[in-house]
């Protein structure tokens, strides 16, 4: 995986969700917020609920 930023790519080293310390309910959270991350401008998402 590359950033990309101003027509210059710059390689991502590989990591884990575990390395990150993240947890699922992180995951979750980070997604919710960035729901553009598993979808675009064509296609829509709907987020039914949260676990507490």
């Amino acid at each position: 995986m590359y950033n990309v930023s101003n027509d210059k790519a710059t390689k991502i080293s590989v990591t884990t969700f575990s390395e990150l310390d993240y947890k699922e309910n992180d995951i979750e959270e980070l997604l919710r917020k960035n729901i553009d991350m598993i979808c675009d401008e064509e296609e829509s998402m709907l987020i039914v609920g949260k676990a507490s």
